[in-house]
């Protein structure tokens, strides 16, 4: 007689315990649900509380069409040197282009003396009692280019596709964030033209002396003809006003904050409070859990 075996049934272990887990996580949320609202809502009002004290912030924008270094900056003087190309290097004759105009706009010495020319420093920096009392050194070029450039006060944006470019400035006055904006880029057309001027000089002195110093007809004839144009650069950058860049839209006074986004603040606080109050009680339970089962194992004697 063969002998019948009974069907072996296979279970999943695994199954019930998921299930189980599952069904013992929404007791533990449910049995702390208090304790986790309570935090969410304390960290929104919190949060709340803490961003109606942060000044609004303003953001006023210039719009601005780098000028042609040809028509500008007498880009059109290298090429007249023809294969001469030594002679204008040695005169220092090149045009500069938009990202080393940019670079000069986000420098720490064209911002220092913006800052002194306008005498921003008490408005930027606002003294304290306590930096009163102990003495406090005035803000330096350091300070004042961490306020622009690293805590992003001023904001340069280009558009890599029309070459446009965007100078911001974020204050919490919107009235002075505009002008602070039109200024920047009035003083930076008018830096960099003064710099112009002095390259020019400096080139038109390199020049006269090679003059002197040269007899060969043809070679005075070309020095003859780069002073002509270094002179013309010298007066273009004399008597231009948009030397670098040509205002497209001037700023104007913001009717909108751009920061703080209060509600996503709000939002944000509540939604990490509740996920670290969640994270505890999970915590908090796994360790209870733990003890109540070594509690339970008798000791082997």
């Amino acid at each position: 007689m063969s002998e019948q075996r009974s069907p072996i049934v296979r279970t999943d272990p695994y199954q019930n315990e998921d299930e189980i887990d599952l069904l013992e996580l929404w007791r533990t949320l449910y049995k702390h649900k208090r304790l986790i609202l309570l935090s969410g809502f304390g960290a929104a009002v919190l949060a709340a509380g803490i961003s109606l004290l942060m000044p609004n912030i303003y953001r006023a924008e210039v719009l601005l069409a780098p000028v042609s270094s040809g028509d500008a900056k007498g880009g059109g003087l290298a090429s007249a040197l023809g294969g001469l190309g030594g002679l204008a290097s040695m005169a220092g004759i090149s045009g500069g282009s938009t990202e080393e105009s940019l670079a000069v706009l986000q420098s720490r010495e064209f911002l220092w003396k913006f800052v002194q020319e306008e005498k921003l420093a008490p408005v930027l920096f606002e003294p304290g009692m306590l930096a009163n009392l102990l003495g406090a050194e005035p803000p330096g070029q350091w300070d004042v280019y961490r306020l622009f450039v690293d805590d992003k006060t001023l904001d340069v944006q280009t558009d890599k596709d029309t070459g446009l470019v965007r100078v911001a400035i974020q204050w919490t006055d919107p009235a002075l964030a505009a002008n602070w904006a039109n200024t920047l880029v009035a003083k930076l057309n008018r830096y960099l033209a003064q710099q112009a001027i002095s390259r020019s000089e400096e080139n038109l002195k390199f020049l006269n002396e090679e003059l002197m110093r040269t007899q060969v007809e043809e070679m005075r004839k070309i020095l003859f003809d780069l002073i002509a144009n270094e002179q013309k650069s010298a007066m273009l950058a004399n008597t231009q006003r948009d030397f670098a860049f040509k205002v497209i839209d001037p700023a104007v006074e913001p009717d909108k904050k751009v920061k703080p986004k209060r509600s996503l603040i709000v939002i944000l606080a509540a939604f990490v409070a509740g996920f670290m109050a969640t994270l505890y009680v999970f915590i908090r339970e796994g360790i209870a859990k733990r003890r109540e089962q070594e509690a339970g194992v008798p000791t082997a004697s």
